[in-house]
């Protein structure tokens, strides 16, 4: 395990909170397999229910998919991920992925995450999940929440409920990201409620549901400027021929300029390209 960073960190998950997997990989099935899949018959992540076989098979099926254009090809979550990523980064947060993948596809997945969140994320962490029955004899799972553990994690962004509720349990406070309310997998299913009550019967508190990026940053108070006093003449010249030391307290804008090249008259921006800006 790499050296943990002393800032503080926050853990992104990748598929579907970063990438738009699901709707790459139902597009890929449908070629491959000439089936009709859409994203909101993706209620589960558990895939053989989805498209039907064994989990054996479908371990295999993603396999498959790994090889595909449709995979190298993800499209990334374009919902101000990035811009918001980057504002967290000047904010001297240490950012790093966990993901469920495996490290066979470690070097995809690191250019993928160079092409499309550049200069954001320190590290990569794939827990080795939802292995091959060959693959278990030669690599090793390990779940999230002890990723998180190992490396102090203070928060997780992530789509599934099934790793959010294991993280949560150990203390790891998680948004549930369910972006724009059409993420069925990590809806809770229970007669007669909609979404929002079963969370309230369900969902511990420190998991809390999300529908927007926007909404993830929102969870992360602007920190204040330690600018609180300016010093200013209030005559050039006293009676005694000395500087004067009057002081007057003025207010400064808690958001960096930085910042505010994507918040403007209280509306959110979109950055023009996904090219890292330098500071």
């Amino acid at each position: 395990m790499p050296s943990v960073s002393h800032r503080r960190i926050v853990a992104v998950d990748l598929d579907d909170t970063l990438a738009h997997t699901i709707e790459a990989l139902a597009a890929w099935h449908n070629d491959t397999y000439d089936t009709d899949l859409k994203h909101s018959d993706f209620h589960t992540q558990n895939l053989w229910e989805v498209w039907g076989g064994s989990r054996e098979e479908a371990c295999q099926k993603v396999r498959e998919f790994y090889t595909s254009k449709h995979f190298l090809d993800l499209e990334p979550i374009n919902d101000y991920a990035l811009e918001s990523l980057r504002m967290l980064k000047r904010r001297r947060f240490s950012l790093v992925i966990v993901t469920s993948r495996q490290q066979l596809v470690a070097e995809e997945t690191k250019r993928w995450v160079d092409k499309c969140y550049p200069g954001v994320f320190d590290s990569i962490y794939f827990c080795n999940l939802y292995l091959t029955n060959a693959e278990q004899q030669e690599l090793i799972s390990k779940p999230k929440s002890a990723i998180l553990r190992e490396i102090n994690a203070e928060l997780l962004v992530e789509d599934s409920l099934e790793h959010a509720l294991e993280c949560a349990q150990v203390g790891v406070p998680v948004l549930l990201f369910d972006k724009d309310g059409q993420y069925t997998w990590n809806h809770l299913n229970i007669d007669g409620k909609g979404v929002q009550e079963a969370d309230a019967m369900i969902l511990p508190h420190n998991v809390t549901r999300i529908k927007t990026w926007k909404q993830v940053v929102a969870h992360f108070p602007k920190p204040a400027s330690p600018l609180r006093f300016c010093w200013v003449p209030s005559d050039f010249v006293n009676s005694d021929d000395e500087e004067s030391d009057d002081m007057k307290t003025v207010d400064v804008d808690d958001m960096s300029d930085d910042d505010n090249q994507y918040f403007q008259d209280g509306e959110w921006k979109k950055s023009s390209s996904r090219e890292l800006v330098w500071a």
